[in-house]
């Protein structure tokens, strides 16, 4: 098999373009500069960290180097159900999506969609994270042309082009979208190549007439970078929330996706970036401005065109983020936090079903009767840590994202037919269709836990 290193990378990625529509499978391998990427479909990664690709580049399987690596993408024929109502966090940080079979003293037996049955030992557990339900759905389109408009009807507007709102030059479009109190918001911004794009999206807007100063918030992306702002309609106008180091020029298909969740209850705000998470932040001003809608505002040069689809609002019960992001209440005991912010410490004696649906029986260190809670009550569980819980990271780790927002550390991984089996420093050996399969990158520090 053919050794990928960098005296190869300039002849392999000169011809990686082409190959690119006539690989076998759509898995996009980028390398760690960031601007190179090789097309072709992953067939394992090894005990070393040596990744190989069958690719259209060679009739040999390319081997790649792990420190060359930066993810891989592997290619998503439909949407991810909506997520079960349970995360389980492990010692490690790994996130498993999952619904609560059973639990008794030695551990727990969950039902997950990527990986089926699975047992695992109380030992290994660092929480649990109850009540993700469905969400409403707000917003979602652009559907049409007449639904984002312009106050003056002039023709610096945004128009609508095959299921995308497109602005050539200056723009302005905006919509009352009734953002709720806590919500999802989504996009997908995209550009011309060898041009630079400028967008200002502004949300828990008042829509008021332009030039006005208001409570709200916005998001702009251009050549200095992206960066989250507060205008105010008192004191000091504009504040930065946060910047985020990326141009442009780092996004090689010119193509960026934003989520941000937002709280106003707690006045925080959550910002993720092509799937990453960027932070969260908190609002200076200390109070969510209150309004419902958006504004969308293109900056670009005359002639530069940029487009922007899956604008996407949904509802979001942000009461369990709030609890994860918590500090443990019990350092050597298990703690519970109800939705209703009820709290105690001792020791979770199992979870059954019942006809009326699942039960928690808890037992309190301030009472000798066992607290018996619908999982519709809870919001959290806390397991207590120890030193030798987590098993040792291995010297080449990676992190698998799953469908349904599941996230694993893995050691090495292989092909079979369309199953990927893992090997998993917590959990052994683990089966997974490889159509669950989302990104594969590079493993942060095992003390940055991965599903935060």
């Amino acid at each position: 098999m053919m050794n990928f290193d960098f005296k190869f990378l300039v002849c392999a990625f000169a011809f990686a373009s082409m190959a690119g529509a006539g690989a076998l499978r759509a898995d996009v391998v980028t390398l760690t500069s960031g601007a190179e990427r090789l097309t072709g479909v992953l067939r394992s990664i090894g005990d070393d960290g040596v990744l190989e690709l069958q690719s259209e580049l060679s009739n040999e399987p390319l081997r790649l180097r792990g420190a060359m690596v930066e993810k891989v993408d592997f290619s998503v024929s439909a949407e991810d159900p909506e997520p079960p109502a349970v995360k389980v966090e492990l010692v490690n940080g790994d996130v498993i999506p999952c619904s609560i079979v059973e639990m008794d003293g030695r551990g727990v037996l969950v039902d997950s969609p990527v990986l089926g049955k699975l047992r695992i030992e109380r030992r290994h557990l660092a929480a649990m994270q109850f009540g993700i339900h469905a969400r409403k759905v707000v917003y979602d389109g652009p559907r049409d042309g007449g639904e984002w408009t312009h106050p003056d009807d002039d023709d610096a507007t945004w128009n609508y082009e095959d299921g995308a709102l497109v602005a050539e030059g200056q723009a302005f479009a905006s919509r009352d979208v009734k953002l709720p109190e806590n919500f999802i918001l989504k996009y997908e911004l995209e550009w011309e190549r060898n041009a630079m794009p400028s967008l200002q999206v502004y949300f828990c807007d008042p829509l008021v007439a332009a030039g006005e100063r208001c409570d709200r918030y916005y998001l702009q992306f251009g050549s200095a970078g992206l960066e989250l702002k507060r205008e105010s309609a008192t004191g000091k106008r504009y504040t930065t929330i946060a910047f985020v180091n990326r141009m442009p020029g780092e996004f090689p298909d010119r193509k960026l996706r934003v989520e941000l969740q937002v709280d106003r209850r707690d006045s925080s705000l959550r910002l993720m970036l092509d799937d990453k998470a960027e932070g969260e932040f908190k609002d200076p001003v200390g109070s969510a401005p209150a309004g419902g809608g958006m504004a969308l505002v293109s900056q670009a040069s005359d002639g530069v065109v940029q487009s922007l689809r899956g604008i996407a609002v949904r509802e979001n019960d942000a009461t369990p983020q709030r609890h994860r992001a918590e500090q443990r209440v019990g350092v050597n005991r298990e703690s519970l936090i109800t939705r209703k912010d009820e709290r105690w410490t001792g020791e979770l004696m199992g979870i059954a079903a019942t006809n009326a649906g699942r039960v928690l029986s808890f037992k309190s260190d301030f009472g000798d009767k066992l607290v018996e809670l619908p999982e519709a009550d809870v919001s959290m569980v806390f397991f207590p840590q120890s030193a030798d819980a987590a098993a040792p990271a291995p010297e080449v780790s990676y992190l698998l994202r799953v469908a349904g927002g599941g996230v694993l550390r893995i050691a090495s991984c292989r092909f079979a037919e369309d199953v990927a089996i893992a090997n998993h420093p917590l959990l052994g050996s683990l089966n997974l269709g490889r159509e669950k399969l989302r990104v594969i990158e590079k493993a942060v520090p095992t003390e940055n836990k991965a599903g935060e």
